[in-house]
């Protein structure tokens, strides 16, 4: 059961009130020949058709974890905090960077003891709208996909415990394996706990305060099982709820595009290389990205096999969840808000350019078994593919990118 919450947006530089929340250009065409750049004065730009809605969508909360403001500061500060990973090396914010978008510059991000994951990072921008997360989708909710990187071997290297006193079990989906940096060596490391030193912020601020003002005290064993107490302490839902309140924090609006979608017809006024490149993108008879990319965010929250191939580790995306052969291949289709910033891109770091990728889309793909029919040669002009890039660079929100304050900055100050 879910409650519906309508974001209220100020244009103009103003702030946005929703809660939002990753990647690339599965750009895709009919048969069509090439577009030839579309003549545009700064006086007289060229309309465009434009399928992107101006404003987002009602943001979904779950009714067991309601949005508030002291949940949101708890989860900033486990979002960026290294003690999650076993070796005080790595955090969420290690790979979902700021400045680049939430996203990370290693084509695989690198977790603890300097590991290699088998994925890219993807950009986290509005992704409180998404209706799955990870590339190959395997969770349905921030909330079960935030213990993913935290008991992942290769991320964060923590291991699940059967313990009751940790209040967590062992659920399908996650990569942990079994060991004695589990669950409550976690708590211990974080320092909730009032018995235990108390790890202070740059503001002087503990978990302990934290989670007093986020959850107050809950109900935990204190042995084993046979005796219940209630105290404020860390538990793995309280960790859980906690990031996935931040993240639904990590809204992105105020692009250049999003400005001349509300009607500032000045964004593109001498820019037409970029207006053309939205033409482009948008048309059906041009390079019709908006197949794939459409809506708010960009995205149409499906799989797709965008005709990269098979990657040397075999990765076979939505399949490892479905189990469905026609499923080999098909990844989750990015956003694309802030992607000039994001690369490397494709769910391997495939491409390190954008420039790149439009050369795969207009050639075709690689004719992979289940690729999709939409990717077909394009037929673009090098201006064409130019001028797309130019849009793409519109999509980039210089607001958010450089929020370093008490939303998006680190509160640890490594």
């Amino acid at each position: 059961m879910y409650i519906n919450y309508v974001p209220s947006l100020r244009r103009n530089g103003a702030v946005v009130l929703v809660v939002a929340f990753a990647f690339l250009l599965a750009s895709c065409k009919q048969d069509a020949p090439g577009t030839a750049p579309v003549s545009i004065t700064p006086d007289n730009p060229t309309p465009v058709n434009i399928s992107i809605p101006k404003a987002p969508t009602a943001i979904v909360f779950p009714v067991d974890n309601p949005q508030t403001d002291a949940k949101v500061e708890l989860g900033r500060h486990l979002f960026f905090d290294k003690q999650m990973s076993v070796d005080g090396s790595t955090s969420c914010g290690s790979c979902h960077q700021v400045q680049h978008g939430f996203s990370d510059v290693f084509p695989t991000s690198m977790g603890m003891q300097g590991q290699h994951g088998t994925r890219n990072a993807p950009a986290l921008a509005n992704i409180a709208y998404n209706t799955a997360f990870t590339w190959d989708g395997r969770f349905e909710s921030l909330e079960k996909h935030a213990p993913g990187p935290i008991f992942n071997s290769l991320e964060m290297g923590n291991n699940f415990t059967n313990d009751p006193r940790a209040q967590d079990s062992v659920p399908s989906g996650y990569n942990s394996k079994p060991g004695s940096n589990d669950t409550l060596f976690l708590f211990k490391r974080l320092g909730g706990d009032p018995s235990l030193t108390q790890r202070k912020d740059v503001n002087g601020n503990s978990y302990y305060d934290l989670i007093n003002k986020a959850w107050g005290p809950v109900e935990v064993t204190t042995d084993g099982g046979n005796t219940w107490n209630t105290k404020v302490t860390f538990t793995l839902d309280i960790i859980a709820k906690s990031i996935a309140a931040y993240e639904r924090t990590f809204i992105s609006t105020q692009s250049d595009f999003d400005k001349f979608n509300n009607g500032d017809q000045s964004i593109y006024k001498y820019n037409p290389e970029a207006l053309h490149g939205l033409k482009l993108f948008t048309d059906v008879n041009g390079a019709n990205c908006v197949s794939c990319h459409s809506g708010y965010n960009f995205t149409d929250q499906q799989y797709h096999d965008n005709g990269i191939g098979i990657n040397q580790q075999g990765d076979k995306g939505r399949f490892t969840v479905t189990k469905n052969q026609s499923d080999v291949g098909k990844f989750k289709t990015p956003s694309l808000r802030n992607v000039a910033l994001t690369a490397p891109y494709m769910h391997d770091g495939h491409f390190t350019s954008l420039e790149s990728v439009l050369k795969n889309y207009n050639s075709g793909g690689v004719h992979s078994a289940n690729q999709d029919v939409k990717i077909k040669s394009l037929n673009l002009s090098d201006q064409d593919m130019a001028d797309i890039i130019e849009f793409l660079k519109t999509l980039t929100d210089n607001n958010f990118v450089t929020d370093r304050g008490n939303k998006f900055g680190n509160p640890w100050g490594n």
